[in-house]
């Protein structure tokens, strides 16, 4: 499907089955580290620039200023170091019914933004604490004191939830139209078939932990089945406005994230129970609706590699080799196929400590492994807090300098 999101780049058609003259580049969970601080921080910087600018401590702001300003900020970024065609995260803007009236207020050294209610929020000038911290999301998902999600359930809720209707075309039409897109649009006008925009979406399984906490999550697969087979199906996608209304607009690209599913954490027969077969519903309503779908599995994969083979996504991207996992890109190949497209799992930590020349040798024989067809070069993991914009861009050049 064609649209103004729509992108003729090499991340795009070798997700496509195109073949294309180089290896492409699409970082696993690209807005994470290095590109999320600088996002953080410019953002803070300009804000306070502009404030000099105008020579005052409270700036009103209009919806063509906030937009200005969020596109700079995405300019600087792709045009600078995250160089293209390596793909990026759909950005939705706020409308202008959200903008209008709000201003920026400097007090000191602090920025805040502040509604037309008086609301304030604080614009950040750097990522602090837990925000830094990539992976951060996880640490408190132990015990979330959410057992009571499985104990006050009735004994068994075996129905399947209600199916959705598809949404009115009218609506579909009316969100895609709207505001929301317009940065996303902007930016695939500078840069025309060179940035392929990606969704986000989640697992079933994956959902579970946030839900649940990890803790009741284990206790559920043993001693609750029924109660978490129910939960499981009220995780399934359902069509959407949004979603309908992204594919209109040409996005034809989704990273769905599959975590603690690893096979250090639960058995084979979990694993086929509670993940496999809700993924493979999952990722064929994504793929029916002409999404081409990246299934990110954390943690060790190898034993699963034999399930994970029939799964109905287009291509798989996975951590490189941790705890004497024993992860071999050349395995994933041989078991996976060659007609399935894979990331290749550069290990975050070698990129940001590796030289210049270590870091081209290990993309070179991740395409020797691989072979050239189908294959697209990435992470494991997120960047690394301490990895610079200067190897980031190394990273998003190195094939075609290899």
């Amino acid at each position: 499907m064609q649209g103004p999101l729509h992108s003729d780049d090499a991340v795009t058609r070798v997700m496509h089955g195109q073949r294309t003259d180089f290896v492409p580049v699409a970082l696993a969970y690209e807005g994470l580290g290095p590109l999320q601080y600088y996002r953080t921080e410019r953002n803070w910087q300009l804000w306070r620039d502009r404030l000099d600018e105008a020579k005052t401590d409270r700036l009103p702001l209009s919806y063509d200023l906030y937009l200005a300003h969020q596109f700079q900020i995405e300019e600087e970024v792709l045009g600078g170091f995250y160089l293209r065609p390596a793909w990026a995260h759909l950005r939705r803007n706020l409308t202008p019914e959200e903008v209008n009236g709000s201003a920026v207020v400097r007090r000191g050294n602090d920025l805040f933004w502040v509604s037309p209610e008086g609301e304030e929020a604080l614009i950040e000038s750097t990522l602090r604490g837990q925000e830094a911290r990539v992976g951060s999301r996880w640490a408190d998902l132990w015990d979330k004191g959410e057992m009571g999600e499985l104990t006050e359930r009735p004994a068994e809720q075996s129905s399947a939830p209600s199916p959705v209707s598809q949404p009115a075309p009218e609506q579909v039409q009316a969100l895609a139209d709207s505001e929301a897109y317009d940065l996303a649009r902007a930016l695939a006008r500078r840069f025309p078939d060179q940035l392929p925009q990606y969704i986000a979406a989640s697992t079933p399984y994956n959902n579970l932990p946030f839900m649940l906490g990890f803790q009741a999550l284990m206790y559920a697969m043993t001693e609750t089945p029924g109660k978490l087979h129910a939960i499981l199906r009220e995780q399934m996608p359902q069509p959407s406005v949004r979603l309908a209304a992204e594919r209109k607009l040409g996005v034809s690209l989704m990273h769905v994230e599959e975590c603690l599913a690893s096979a250090d954490i639960i058995s084979p027969g979990m694993y086929r129970e509670f993940a496999f077969q809700y993924d493979e519903s999952a990722l064929q309503f994504y793929e029916d609706m002409g999404f081409r779908t990246m299934l990110y599995f954390s943690g060790n994969l190898m034993p699963f590699l034999k399930y994970l083979k029939d799964l109905p996504f287009t291509a798989l991207c996975f951590e490189e080799d941790r705890k004497n996992y024993g992860i071999d890109l050349a395995e994933v190949r041989r078991v996976i196929g060659p007609d399935k497209v894979l990331f290749g799992n550069l290990d975050a930590l070698f990129v940001e400590k590796a030289s210049d020349g270590e870091l081209l040798a290990e993309v070179k024989r991740q395409i020797n492994v691989v072979g050239r067809h189908n294959f697209i070069l990435s992470l494991g993991s997120p960047l690394t807090p301490g990895t610079t914009l200067e190897r980031v861009r190394l990273v998003t050049e190195s094939t075609r300098r290899v």
